[in-house]
């Protein structure tokens, strides 16, 4: 790429990142990618088993009260086992290789 190119919306934002010092660059070892593998296949069949309890409950609500309270428990449960993913992941990529 030459300098007179623009640059595209993610190089403006990495060099961002990398100023700001919260972007490392380090390649992650054979082992630390199968644990991230690991860990978000994980959560995905949890979250996934989630979805069918709830969806579950959603079918057989008798209010709107009861619906909206099941749909909105299912997104914050969601939120929490996908923030507990990025916690995980992150502590992996954070050990040495």
């Amino acid at each position: 790429m030459s300098e007179d190119e623009p640059k595209s919306a993610i190089e403006i934002a990495m060099e961002k990142l990398r100023a700001r010092g919260d972007y490392d660059e380090q390649p992650l070892s054979d082992e630390q990618k199968a644990k991230i593998a690991d860990i978000r296949s994980l959560y995905k069949s949890k979250i996934a088993e989630f979805e069918i309890k709830q969806q579950d409950k959603i079918a057989k609500a008798t209010s709107y009260e009861e619906l909206q309270s099941f749909q909105e428990e299912l997104v914050r449960e969601k939120a929490r086992l996908n923030d507990k993913v990025e916690s995980e992941v992150k502590k992996v990529k954070k050990r040495k290789p």
